[in-house]
């Protein structure tokens, strides 16, 4: 090695650590890392999804139907493969969903007789404070998936609560797909 290329390596090193320190101070909550899919904790909950999605102008507040839109957004794309939708198992005997297990990748067949259900109850009252983010952590909880009023009888029973999506999918669809979902429960 000549001694440019070592000053180069050692440039390039200091500017990725410059950068990772810089992002670092502004880290969200939710993490980037690469990994198997099965153990990445690439996710980010549904309800701070919508918040990225208002950032690509999807007006919530002025439209309460782009929930309904945007959740069948979701459903396509997770029925497609294209975004990997987690949630937690739950048991749905009694009135309540009662969460029974970790976050689990919700599959994709499941997506033929579900939908998800009580995003826009979830994320109404959202202010864009840190307070009402926290409080957004703790309402995504609340978004489950639902049967399809069209489903047979012979569906899978299990409910999932907590939805989060694989980050990077989601941000890719949100830029590349997501504007044709506007509208859908119009049509």
């Amino acid at each position: 090695m000549t001694a440019t290329t070592v000053v180069i390596a050692l440039g390039v090193c200091l500017a990725l650590l410059l950068a990772s320190m810089a992002w670092g101070r502004d880290r969200p909550r939710w993490q980037i890392v690469a990994g198997p899919p099965g153990e990445s904790p690439n996710r980010i909950p549904l309800t701070e999804f919508c918040l990225l999605a208002q950032q690509h102008g999807w007006t919530f507040a002025a439209d309460h139907r782009l929930f309904l839109d945007l959740a069948m957004g979701l459903r396509e794309a997770g029925l497609a493969g294209a975004i990997e939708i987690w949630g937690r198992p739950c048991d749905s005997k009694g009135p309540v969903a009662v969460p029974r297990a970790p976050l689990a990748r919700i599959p994709v067949g499941f997506w033929v007789d579900h939908e998800i259900s009580g995003l826009g109850a979830a994320i109404l009252s959202a202010t864009g404070s840190e307070e009402a983010a926290d409080e957004l952590q703790a309402r995504n909880a609340s978004v489950q998936t639902g049967e399809l009023p069209s489903a047979n009888g012979d569906t899978d029973k299990t409910v999932y609560q907590d939805i989060h999506l694989n980050y990077l999918q989601a941000i890719d669809w949100l830029d590349t797909s997501a504007d044709a979902c506007k509208g859908a429960s119009r049509r």
